[in-house]
């Protein structure tokens, strides 16, 4: 491989650096980052335009025109860096074989694995089949990078890889998300005079602990309180409150029957209204490509558990497009979003390694 490891690592330092945190985004930094690593190769590079300063890459090696593409895909925009950082969070750095910085593992390690296996690939002679890098936009947020993709789709897709962080473990499927608004209405009054008012918040604590009961009886569901907002006066009652709940629920349910749910619970509650701001439906897939990533992880004797992602990714978006869609990735999940995250180096070597063979295997796997 010409493409060495040390070129693989200065990529990820490269990719790191890159400020795409998401809003605003700015992918374009990595997308120049991108391009430049793949100038020289045989690879053909179009710029999807998105938005403003708001791009995908895509990048292909077709070497059996009409047939259909094995796709690994990749986010370039990053949460928010957040406090409590022991370094810069965008000035990656190197302790002990682990690269700190935001995005290393959510999910620039593994996009930068996936590019450096397109890479190799393109040098490989004897390759015969057809592999396209998808970098998309906006995942964090809208997920608007996907549905351009998918929207102008220029080739026929068999399967599709996700190098999000997995430990390097086979994900065939994640939880569904729903993320609701619900908003309270009470009656302001003096806060000495309290019986002259509806307290909005008091409200909202009632028939979010009535919910939350309701909720917690699904199998396999998680819900967070993650905001509340409510008043505006140290000395007068609230006549407006509002929550925002994050849901994830497995494939026994859907998000339109836990919407219903919610309704159900909140209408009890006079003027009271719900809002849903996110919804994804949870999947699962399967295929030959699944087989072939746990034919890969067994021959190097690594875990060929099929797992079930908390996390939602662009996969729910492929997935519902009929596209068998696994997720495999260098990175510790609990490292997302959180201070101080790193992505272990060696795992992005592996995962390089994993992500070229996967794609051969899998071709002597549908060729044959």
């Amino acid at each position: 491989m010409s493409y060495s490891d040390s070129q693989l690592e200065s990529l990820v330092f490269e990719l790191c650096s890159a400020n795409t945190t998401n809003p605003p985004g700015n992918e374009d930094l990595a997308v120049s980052v991108i391009e430049r690593t793949l100038a020289s190769k045989e690879i053909s590079v179009e710029i999807q335009r998105v938005a403003d300063n708001r791009s995908n890459l895509l990048a292909r090696i077709e070497r059996d025109p009409g047939k259909p593409y094995l796709v690994f895909s990749g986010h370039m925009d990053v949460v928010p860096a957040g406090s409590n950082w022991n370094t810069e969070p965008f000035k990656p750095e190197q302790i002990g074989g682990k690269l700190y910085a935001r995005g290393s593992a959510d999910m620039k390690g593994g996009l930068s694995a996936l590019i450096a296996a397109l890479v190799d690939l393109s040098e490989d002679s004897e390759f015969c089949g057809n592999v396209a890098l998808l970098a998309t936009c906006d995942e964090e947020v809208g997920c608007s990078g996907i549905r351009y993709f998918l929207e102008h789709k220029p080739f026929d897709i068999s399967a599709l890889i996700i190098g999000e962080p997995t430990s390097l473990g086979l994900a065939t499927g994640e939880k569904g998300a729903l993320w609701l608004k619900l908003k309270f209405r009470g009656k302001s009054a003096h806060g000495s005079q309290p019986q002259n008012g509806i307290n909005a918040i008091l409200k909202l604590f009632r028939a979010y602990s009535e919910l939350s009961y309701a909720l917690g009886r699904i199998e396999g569901l998680t819900q967070s309180l993650n905001i509340i907002r409510g008043g505006s006066k140290e000395n007068t009652v609230p006549d407006e409150a509002e929550c925002i709940m994050d849901v994830r629920f497995a494939d026994n349910t859907s998000s339109s029957a836990l919407e219903k749910l919610v309704d159900d619970v909140i209408c009890k509650y006079e003027d009271s209204e719900r809002a849903t701001l996110l919804s994804r439906e949870s999947f699962s897939s399967s295929g030959p490509l699944t087989l072939t990533v746990k034919d890969v992880l067994k021959k190097q004797s690594l875990s060929s558990d099929k797992l079930t992602m908390s996390y939602f990714t662009d996969g729910a978006f492929t997935a519902t497009h009929g596209i068998e869609t696994v997720i495999l990735g260098p990175g510790a999940a609990s490292m997302a979003h959180k201070s101080n995250e790193y992505v272990d180096l060696e795992e992005v070597r592996t995962a390089r390694r994993l992500y070229l063979e996967i794609v051969k295997q899998f071709f002597e796997r549908t060729e044959s």
